[in-house]
Protein backbone atom coordinates (compact mmCIF):
# COMPACT_ATOMS: atom_id res chain seq x y z
CA UNK A 1 0.00 0.00 0.00
CA UNK A 2 1.08 3.69 -0.71
CA UNK A 3 1.55 6.02 1.60
CA UNK A 4 -0.51 8.80 1.54
CA UNK A 5 0.30 12.62 1.10
CA UNK A 6 1.17 14.38 4.43
CA UNK A 7 0.64 17.66 3.20
CA UNK A 8 -0.31 20.42 0.90
CA UNK A 9 1.51 23.79 0.47
CA UNK A 10 -0.39 24.92 -2.50
CA UNK A 11 -2.37 28.31 -2.83
CA UNK A 12 -1.10 28.66 1.15
CA UNK A 13 1.23 31.60 0.63
CA UNK A 14 -1.11 32.83 -2.15
CA UNK A 15 -3.34 32.86 1.26
CA UNK A 16 -1.58 34.60 3.60
CA UNK A 17 -0.52 37.11 1.84
CA UNK A 18 -4.77 38.42 0.50
CA UNK A 19 -4.83 40.49 3.29
CA UNK A 20 -1.06 41.32 3.89
CA UNK A 21 1.32 40.26 6.31
CA UNK A 22 1.55 42.64 9.50
CA UNK A 23 3.58 42.89 12.41
CA UNK A 24 2.70 42.06 15.73
CA UNK A 25 1.39 45.45 17.42
CA UNK A 26 3.46 45.85 20.51
CA UNK A 27 1.97 47.44 23.30
CA UNK A 28 3.91 50.87 24.31
CA UNK A 29 2.96 50.66 27.89
CA UNK A 30 4.07 47.49 28.83
CA UNK A 31 6.73 47.48 31.76
CA UNK A 32 7.34 43.76 31.78
CA UNK A 33 11.24 43.22 33.07
CA UNK A 34 11.97 46.78 33.59
CA UNK A 35 13.66 47.44 36.83
CA UNK A 36 12.20 49.72 39.43
CA UNK A 37 14.72 52.33 39.32
CA UNK A 38 14.49 52.90 35.23
CA UNK A 39 10.46 53.29 35.80
CA UNK A 40 10.55 55.94 38.62
CA UNK A 41 12.85 57.81 35.83
CA UNK A 42 10.52 57.25 33.39
CA UNK A 43 7.85 58.50 35.27
CA UNK A 44 9.83 61.69 35.80
CA UNK A 45 10.90 62.18 32.36
CA UNK A 46 6.87 62.27 31.36
CA UNK A 47 5.93 64.34 34.03
CA UNK A 48 8.37 66.98 33.02
CA UNK A 49 8.53 66.26 29.32
CA UNK A 50 9.17 69.52 27.51
CA UNK A 51 9.41 71.71 30.02
CA UNK A 52 11.90 71.15 32.61
CA UNK A 53 11.42 70.66 36.48
CA UNK A 54 12.43 74.41 37.38
CA UNK A 55 9.56 75.85 34.84
CA UNK A 56 7.32 73.35 35.84
CA UNK A 57 7.74 73.92 39.94
CA UNK A 58 7.76 77.81 39.53
CA UNK A 59 4.30 76.70 37.60
CA UNK A 60 2.67 74.04 39.66
CA UNK A 61 4.58 74.64 42.70
CA UNK A 62 7.00 72.54 44.77
CA UNK A 63 7.12 69.18 43.88
CA UNK A 64 7.94 66.06 46.14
Amino acid sequence: MAKKKNRSNHNQNRKDHRNGIKRIKIDPKDTEGISKKVLKNMSYARKYNGIGRVAFEEKYGPQD
